[in-house]
């Protein structure tokens, strides 16, 4: 079959560098192996009038949207439809997953919940047979008049056995002239932990259990990309990538020299509970630049609630170490929390001026569909979100209705932790969203 694949940030801001969609990736990777012809378009950087030419010679075309950019999907979906009525189009990724009814009763052919990989192969046997879509497993679509699922799919427990993303269905040149500094890599899917603002979302995307691809296979994707793309400096897209521990970057670190890429620097997020010096030293070995940390807030109170599992101690104790090993940091900060007050905001602003990071990026806690988060300000009547872009904690300034704090106190909070850290990047766009806070 001839398939297109889409990623539908069309006309959609991009907070800091861009970066390529992965996931699509793996798909198209899977789609060719199983010996279709495939197009790829990321609308951040590819017209749309690109899809419409490609549109005559197409069989199938498959979306990947979050909640975010589903109004986004469902656009490109309607402009597919008026040229080409009965062409399929099945949409996937966090929002199928999540709210897949909705997906499958805005008009798309199909929605696919959960890892698409085996998904998408088993719907394309099923439209090339005429077999009725709701019967795949792993999917769901229209029976008459009603939403009807097929039958649940596992997550696949051999990462390995999946072929890398095929980096070929894209042109990184419209990356690089964005000044892009990383290819993206995953080593790993899913997260073991708890926090109130990601699961259950999480495991419905990856799965409840953490699934790692072998060192060896990390390690000669990067050589690929070395070989392929001339760029040997890496961004790793897991949640948390140092599950392994010292031992899994010790078999890392024997893969990249056997690999021949002893020169390669990549940069990847970790908890602070799980930093050592031992655990820094071995990932030196292997190349890590920088780690970026989810600190959330400086008061215990909030973390608690966030569902977090660290303590204040534990992010001083790990950003003091990454200084000391020379590892750049990046704190990610989320301000905002319904039981946020005046004195945790500034124990928040404290925190970040003793761990000294290289770098912030700050965030407004958003109660987004799949999160507990969303649950609790549901009961609470807590959420003020009235169109799917709310929900960009990127973006978005009140998605909580906040009785203990004002919005100038978030606001203040969002500038002062700005100001301890002068070099950040991104910074004129954050504090321009800082002043947009105040209302």
């Amino acid at each position: 079959m001839n398939i297109i694949l889409v990623y539908p940030r069309w006309d959609y801001p991009t907070f800091g560098q861009l970066q390529e969609p992965l996931g699509l990736l793996h798909i198209g990777a899977m789609l060719k192996a199983h010996g279709d012809t495939v197009k790829f378009f990321d609308l951040a950087v590819d017209a749309i009038e690109r899809v419409d030419e490609a549109l005559p010679d197409a069989d199938l075309v498959c979306i990947s949207s979050s909640t975010v950019l589903f109004g986004r999907a469902c656009l490109v979906l309607n402009r597919i439809k008026e040229t080409r009525p009965g062409l399929p189009v099945i949409v996937g990724g966090p929002h199928a997953t999540l709210m897949t009814e909705d997906a499958v009763m805005r008009g798309f052919d199909a929605a696919v919940i959960g890892e698409g990989e085996y998904t998408a192969i088993d719907l394309v046997e099923a439209i090339q047979e005429g077999a009725p879509l709701y019967e795949v497993a792993g999917a769901a679509a229209k029976k008459g008049d009603e939403v009807v699922f097929g039958p649940t799919r596992g997550f696949e427990a051999d990462l390995d056995t999946f072929p890398d993303p095929d980096r070929t269905l894209i042109d990184y040149s419209k990356y690089f002239i964005d000044d892009i500094e990383f290819v993206g890599m995953m080593s790993t899917r899913g997260c073991p932990y708890n926090c109130l603002f990601c699961k259950p979302m999480l495991d419905k995307v990856h799965g409840p259990k953490v699934r790692s691809r072998s060192p060896k296979r990390v390690a000669q994707e990067m050589s690929n990309v070395a070989k392929t793309l001339g760029y040997k400096r890496f961004l790793f897209k897991d949640d948390t990538m140092v599950l392994g521990g010292v031992e899994y970057f010790v078999e890392f670190e024997r893969e990249l020299a056997s690999a021949g890429l002893c020169d390669s620097q990549w940069v990847c997020q970790a908890r602070v509970d799980q930093i050592s010096a031992p655990l820094l030293e071995q990932m030196k070995k292997c190349g890590v630049e920088a780690i970026a940390f989810g600190v959330e807030s400086g008061s215990q109170k909030v973390l608690d609630f966030f569902r977090k599992g660290i303590k204040i101690e534990q992010t001083i104790k790990a950003f003091d170490l990454c200084h000391e090993h020379g590892i750049g940091t990046l704190a990610f900060v989320m301000l905002g929390a319904p039981v946020e007050t005046r004195e945790d905001l500034e124990a928040t602003v404290r925190l970040v001026e003793r761990i000294r990071p290289d770098s912030l990026s700050f965030s407004i806690a958003t109660p987004g569909p799949g999160n507990a988060l969303h649950d609790y300000a549901i009961e609470n009547n807590l959420r003020n979100v009235t169109a799917v872009e709310d929900n960009d904690y990127q973006y978005n300034t009140d998605p909580i209705k906040l009785s203990l704090v004002t919005a100038k106190d978030v606001s203040w909070a969002a500038k002062a932790i700005l100001e301890a850290v002068p070099n950040t990047y991104y910074k004129d766009e954050m504090e321009a969203r800082a002043e947009r806070l105040a209302g």
